[in-house]
């Protein structure tokens, strides 16, 4: 494969690029219909919505703060306004419509915080929404507040490239994923253990998402040398696993530190499951 270095811009989507910089600016400077599909992981604005309140009596539990080293999500990259937030995903999912081939898979994360918004926009722009995906982490973060259920799921909203009338002939490689699944037909409820720490081995983000999990979204819906892109790549799970199955990507993240371990992961050949399915 041909060496992959960090860039400030795209000089073209035939080869994988990994791009430092904002993603609606970038999104904007390639051409219609220029991607196969687009697998992404959005912030999810816990950190800044508004009216958060924060957990006072946190900073004196030292069973939280000491032993278990708990901090909730606080990032500059996180935090909008609710109406700065609408009006950023309005912008971004509007370029990726327009980017992604028509009748192309656009898949994206969220949580209970942002996924009714993010799927609410895709209706709005008439695109054809073909699964939800439940991820259910066996071994997520117990709820500290004791206030409410312990958050163990995020959610993944599959849609497709064109209007509810138009859409057709979508990529799904049923067969790839019933071999993952051992022999049965795949489900939209997905038991995978959160990020290991072995996938952190070169740093970590705090929403990174295990190998396996994109492993299973990317053979799925999409086929060798299609050209996916990630406007929010974080460490770059996405990119390692789109080189690992003979796809080609875009990664995209305004944050260089985050680029640089992206980087890092990408350049690590060891990086592959020896049970990986491509």
């Amino acid at each position: 494969m041909k060496s992959i270095s960090l860039k400030e811009e795209i000089d073209t989507t035939r080869e994988s690029s990994l791009v430092f910089g904002d993603a609606i600016k970038i999104l904007r400077s390639l051409p219609s219909h220029s991607v196969d599909h687009c697998i992404t992981d959005p912030p999810y604005n816990i950190s800044g919505y508004d009216h958060k309140k924060k957990i006072g009596w946190l900073q004196s539990n030292e069973v939280w703060t000491k032993e278990k080293n708990f901090s909730k999500i606080d990032a500059g990259w996180d935090k909008f306004s609710d109406d700065d937030y609408l009006s950023f995903t309005k912008d971004w999912l509007f370029e990726v419509a327009r980017v992604v081939k028509p009748n192309g898979n656009i898949i994206v994360f969220g949580s209970y915080h942002n996924i009714y918004q993010i799927g609410t926009i895709l209706q709005n722009l008439n695109r054809k929404l073909i699964n939800s995906i439940i991820w259910y982490k066996r071994n997520a973060f117990p709820n500290v507040t004791q206030r409410m259920l312990c958050e163990s799921t995020e959610h993944i909203i599959w849609a497709v490239n064109e209007t509810k009338k138009n859409a057709k002939n979508w990529i799904f490689n049923y067969k790839k994923l019933k071999e993952i699944n051992g022999g049965i037909q795949m489900r939209n409820m997905w038991d995978i253990p959160s990020t290991s720490i072995s996938e952190k081995r070169h740093g970590k983000h705090p929403s990174q998402k295990p190998v396996e999990l994109i492993n299973r979204l990317v053979v799925g819906t999409s086929n060798k040398g299609d050209i996916i892109i990630d406007p929010f790549m974080g460490s770059g799970t996405l990119p390692v696993v789109a080189q690992m199955t003979g796809r080609k990507f875009i990664g995209i993240d305004n944050n260089k530190h985050y680029c640089k371990l992206a980087l890092k992961r990408i350049n690590d050949s060891g990086i592959a499951s020896s049970g990986f399915v491509a």
